[in-house]
């Protein structure tokens, strides 16, 4: 069975799927970032990362397994997140469009990170042209975010629906960082419009 759902493939019990119950993953989204993480090499031993709609966990758990002992993994999504039982992820409940997102996360001693992670989408109405501006909407919104809290020399990886605002996107991050692509990792499903924009190298000044 296959499921459409604005530009979106879902193919249920897929071999990502199946996989991801194997191995322990909550969601087949883990072998995306895997998929990344050996293009890029974005995260890496130690790196305290932030990662934005993080349910249901399974960046979390990707993240949490690289960044090791040393490393932080912070979750931040507007549903409760269950907890992984790692020692290394902390996860906080907020709408990441909150006017005060800044605030609440320095309020937790969260400051400044190594990596921004962004795997969220916003919760679909089935009309096309308001749900691609849903989604542009929280794009810039975790590149916003990203901006601010990045150190400099630091990664982003979020992913976008590929639109007429697509090519502005990657115009704005290339101001921002010193290598920028967009990419369609493995595991995302053939005739979707989701892909993933690979920022490097945050630049501050």
């Amino acid at each position: 069975m296959v499921i459409v759902i604005w530009g979106m493939v879902y193919i249920p019990h897929d071999k990502f799927a199946r996989r991801a119950r194997q191995e322990g993953f909550r969601a087949r989204s883990a072998y995306k970032l895997l998929d990344l993480q050996r293009k890029f090499k974005i995260l890496k031993a130690g790196d305290r990362v932030l990662d934005l709609g993080a349910a249901p966990g399974s960046w979390l758990q990707v993240a949490a397994g690289i960044v090791g002992e040393k490393g932080k993994v912070v979750g931040v999504d507007l549903t409760p997140i269950k907890p992984l039982g790692l020692a290394n992820v902390s996860t906080l409940q907020k709408d990441i469009l909150d006017a005060d997102m800044m605030e609440f996360l320095e309020a937790q001693g969260y400051r400044e990170f190594d990596v921004v992670l962004s795997d969220v989408a916003p919760n679909t109405t089935g009309i096309k042209e308001r749900d691609q501006a849903l989604s542009h909407e929280l794009c810039l919104r975790a590149f916003e975010i990203a901006k601010q809290v990045l150190r400099e020399g630091g990664n982003l990886v979020m992913k976008v629906f590929e639109g007429l605002d697509t090519p502005a996107l990657i115009k704005e991050a290339k101001r921002h960082f010193s290598s920028v692509k967009l990419v369609k990792p493995q595991a995302s499903t053939k005739g979707s419009k989701e892909l993933y924009l690979v920022a490097r190298g945050r630049q501050t000044s």
